[in-house]
């Protein structure tokens, strides 16, 4: 059920996002750069929940529309960080009341403590997934992804 759900969640938001040509992980991006700006690809890696190579060419691409910018990191000059443009924050704001708008409809008659417990549920489901799949021999693609961003952000998981 929630595999099935997110599929029609994310389809029917790139509907909306395709009238700008922007993709779903573009997007990612340009939210994740608007709650916190200046990250390098490995941070922004770890919050958009992708590979750094992937993530790379999601940059390039987004950088080349002007959306971002790629700039020597202040606090290590051989580092670089992405930056969100003018023209970036303005595809949000523009994106951003149609995705306020379909989470109102999907979240329609859900009381707000639900909805928060449905958060928090969903984010322990997430973590207790990871830890329990971090033995496992034949992991799949999107699992390494997930377990090397987690490893990222919170550094390894305590064994």
């Amino acid at each position: 059920m929630l595999n099935r759900t997110a599929d029609i969640v994310s389809t029917a938001f790139i509907e909306i996002l395709r009238n700008e040509s922007i993709s779903l992980p573009e997007w990612r991006v340009l939210t994740v750069l608007t709650d916190r700006d200046q990250q390098t690809l490995s941070e922004l890696a770890a919050h958009v929940g992708t590979e750094l190579s992937y993530l790379s060419r999601i940059v390039a691409h987004a950088e080349q529309r002007g959306l971002v910018v790629r700039l020597a990191s202040p606090a290590d000059k051989r580092s670089t960080c992405v930056s969100i443009t003018d023209a970036g924050r303005a595809m949000v704001r523009l994106f951003m009341p149609q995705a306020r708008a379909l989470e109102a409809t999907w979240l329609r008659g859900i009381p707000p403590g639900d909805v928060e417990v449905l958060r928090r549920t969903l984010q322990a489901l997430y973590s207790n997934v990871l830890d329990a799949s971090t033995s496992a021999r034949s992991s799949g693609r999107k699992l390494k992804v997930a377990q090397r961003a987690r490893n990222r952000r919170d550094g390894p998981a305590e064994k």
